[in-house]
């Protein structure tokens, strides 16, 4: 095997049988920072936020609120315009006795063709505490007839100088406002309060030119005051903003029923609850991920139950330290043994929030809330189920933080998200417009860590070579991955228990594991696989290199070899078998002979003679031949020898010619 081995350069590629990885503890953070949880908060995008309105206790849309995400911020309107109300005053009084004319209109006229019509008694009981804004004069009147020459004019009196407000003359026709009265608006008359309207008169005046019939008549059927005021009124609107939060990535440790130990205590659908009425316990334990701590601990469910945690590796009773649902913990960077005692009711799971996360909000609100319920307006945030804040609304700018952590949605659910003001009014009917701007919204606590994980390999099994024999390549970047490190760059390591037995080197990222020649037995290999961080992983394996006898082998015997009859030729043989020390060298020829390491040869004729020359371990052997080339000397004698140049005759020959030798014997 040994000869065979010089001259054949054996490598095999065998394939390995595949089991289940394993990966090796110490992957690498490459990256540890803070992340925004709360992405949509920055209003960067008003795709993503729902936004809806309600008026009062219906499902109507709200008249006078509305909300937007523009220009980087949510805000919210809210534009209440006045509310006008009308009233309108009919005479009740006339000190002209023309009481046909006083009250509501109802076709009964007062007429003349020369007296003043005078009217008035206008009263707006119980309104003096409402803001007046305009005053209108309300005529139900009518002339039957065409003014040619004559005049009918209305005087507004009772608020300083009688004032013309308006005059019929030399009509073209009748004027006719029985059923669609004349409406006159008396802003400009007069700086108008309550008392005033209230003290006005109004006078109608046929003026007649004389000098022959009168060319109609005045008829007036009822003269009023309409007054306009702002109506005091209630109401209230909602806004909503609502966006949904996935729960990937939320800084938050979830614990249910199944994780930890349990004792007295049995799942239910609802979570866990107490055996046979006895108070049980829920014990787990909880680390922080790589640089965050610990921040609050909530418990989930109904009914009574105690919360304790001690830091992991105590064990006195006294090291237990008691928290309330929601409580912040003490020991915030290590690991915690968490026990709850459940004393009835259900419990569906815990939960220790990572950091402390709150919800963080900036903003402003800017307007006249003058006509605003203080009570019943307000700024809310809530996260599904769960209220988180309620501020009210004043002006000027604001900001919230507020733990989060029980309401964040957990990895596998998501959440809705919503921000709503409700805008309750009971104003004196004033217009009013406010905006509440919400310039951002996050949530803390949220972290993101990069990873340099491990090389993940396919684990080897034992190996089985052969003395001497071909040794293996194992290509592991073929059975290897990382998550940064292409395979190809992975570096490779191994150290053999047995280097007597079994060589292991690297070349690239592939393994050569080779018999060193001339032995046999067990090694035990350990593999290191290493990406460019040092990240590693491990495997040991057995190599077995099975026993195989060699057979003798010897060095020293040339091809041919020249001996002259009747002489011996000696030549010196190195004869190896690391299995055996009993050999025995025969030969083909009774005149080849071997003794202590020397091959005599004294061969008996002239010729050549192939020798076979064989050695013998007892259970193999090895063979070579040698020709052996057995010569004469010759018994001729030389006593002259002539030399002749063909062309000239003579025994001179130069280069170039040609010329004939004779020997004589």
């Amino acid at each position: 095997m040994r000869g065979l081995g010089r001259c054949i350069s054996m490598v095999l590629i065998m394939l390995i049988s595949i089991q289940i990885p394993s990966i090796v503890a110490g992957d690498t953070v490459i990256t540890a920072e803070e992340i925004e949880v709360f992405e949509a908060g920055s209003f960067e995008d008003n795709a993503i936020w729902s936004i809806s309105s309600t008026s009062g206790f219906s499902q109507n849309p709200a008249q006078f609120s509305t909300g937007i995400v523009a220009d980087g911020e949510l805000s919210f309107t809210h534009d209440r315009p006045e509310n006008f109300g009308e009233i309108t005053s009919w005479s009740s009084s006339s000190p002209t006795s023309s009481n046909y004319s006083i009250g509501n209109p109802d076709g009964f006229y007062t007429w003349s063709r020369g007296p003043n019509i005078t009217l008035d008694g206008f009263e707006f009981q119980g309104m003096s505490s409402l803001v007046l804004t305009n005053v209108s004069l309300i005529i139900h009147f009518e002339i039957p007839d065409v003014l040619y020459s004559d005049t009918v004019r209305i005087i507004l009196g009772g608020v300083g100088n009688e004032k013309l407000v308006k005059t019929y003359t030399r009509t073209i026709s009748g004027v006719y406002k029985m059923n669609n009265p004349l409406v006159l608006p008396l802003d400009d008359q007069a700086q108008w309060t309550w008392q005033l309207v209230e003290g006005a008169y109004v006078t109608i005046d046929y003026v007649s030119q004389g000098g022959g019939s009168d060319d109609s008549e005045v008829r007036v059927d009822a003269v009023g005051m309409r007054a306009k005021f702002l109506q005091p009124w209630y109401s209230f609107e909602n806004v909503k903003a609502t966006n949904e939060l996935i729960g990937d990535g939320m800084p938050v440790l979830d614990f249910g029923p199944y994780d930890g130990d349990v004792n007295g205590l049995v799942a239910e659908s609802c979570g866990l609850t107490t055996e046979d009425e006895t108070p049980g316990t829920w014990e787990f334990t909880v680390a922080a991920p790589y640089n965050q701590e610990l921040g609050r601990i909530h418990v989930f469910g109904d009914g009574n139950f105690t919360i304790e945690v001690m830091p992991q590796g105590q064990t006195s009773i006294e090291n237990w330290q008691t928290y309330g649902n929601g409580d912040l913990l003490n020991q915030s960077d290590v690991t915690n043994s968490v026990r709850l005692t459940i004393y009835d009711g259900c419990i569906s799971s815990t939960r220790i929030d990572l950091n402390d996360p709150h919800l963080e909000v900036t903003g402003s609100i800017t307007g006249n809330i003058t006509g605003l319920s203080q009570v019943g307006s307000s700024l809310r945030f809530a996260m599904g189920d769960y209220l988180i804040e309620t501020m009210p609304i004043n002006l000027g700018s604001f900001s919230v933080s507020v733990p989060i952590g029980h309401a964040l949605p957990s990895h596998t659910d998501s959440v809705e998200f919503g921000v709503a003001s409700r805008f309750q009014w009971a104003s004196d009917g004033s217009p009013e417009t406010l905006v509440i701007h919400i310039e951002s919204v996050s949530i803390s606590g949220g972290y993101l860590l990069e990873w340099d994980r491990n090389p993940v390999c396919i684990e080897l099994e034992d190996i089985q070579l052969i003395e001497d024999g071909g040794g293996v390549l194992l290509p592991l970047s073929v059975t290897c991955t990382d998550d940064l490190t292409p395979e190809e760059d992975l570096v490779v390591s191994a150290f053999s228990s047995r280097g007597d037995i079994v060589s292991v080197y690297s070349e690239g990222s592939s393994l050569v594991i080779q018999p060193v020649s001339e032995s046999h037995g067990e090694s035990l290999i350990r593999l290191t696989v290493e990406d460019e961080r040092g990240n590693e992983w491990g495997d040991s394996f057995r190599v077995f290199v099975s026993e195989v006898e060699d057979p003798p082998v010897f060095e020293g015997l040339p091809m041919s070899i020249y001996v002259e009859i009747g002489e011996t030729a000696t030549l010196e043989l190195q004869i190896f078998d690391p299995d055996s020390e009993s050999l025995v060298v025969t030969s083909s020829r009774s005149w080849a002979t071997f003794s202590e390491g020397t091959l005599s040869l004294t061969p008996v004729e002239t010729g050549v003679h192939p020798v076979e020359v064989t050695v013998n371990d007892g259970n193999n052997e090895y063979s070579e031949i040698i020709d052996v080339i057995v010569t004469s000397k010759s018994d001729l004698l030389v006593e002259s020898v002539s030399i002749t140049n063909s062309v000239t005759g003579d025994s001179m020959i130069i280069d170039g010619q040609v010329g004939r030798i004779v020997a004589n014997v």
